[in-house]
């Protein structure tokens, strides 16, 4: 497995992992039986549908932003790196004033 597939897998599981936590904490409130209830079921396949479905508009707002703010910081990064030049330039210039 490379690593791709693994921070692929270990972030499903994460998230796997949060969701099961809160919809237990929100959701199993009594521990009377060992059978989960009718309520406890719809409870549950309601966190979950509502969890999933917030994840999956974030993901979208993250891919619709996330260009934007690498071309940002491209350009910011080549804005420096022009600075940093007309400075070494500069500082030549002034080194050697023929």
């Amino acid at each position: 497995m490379d690593a791709l597939q693994q921070r692929n897998l270990k972030d499903f599981l994460l998230l796997y992992n949060q969701i099961s936590e809160t919809c237990f904490k929100k959701c199993a409130n009594t521990f009377l039986s060992r059978e989960i209830t009718s309520n406890e079921d719809l409870c549950v396949s309601h966190c979950a549908e509502k969890y999933i479905h917030a994840n999956h508009k974030i993901m979208e707002v993250f891919m619709e932003v996330q260009p934007i703010m690498v071309r940002k910081r491209i350009d910011e990064i080549n804005t420096a790196q022009r600075t940093l030049e007309a400075q070494n330039q500069q500082t030549k210039v002034e080194e050697n004033p023929q």
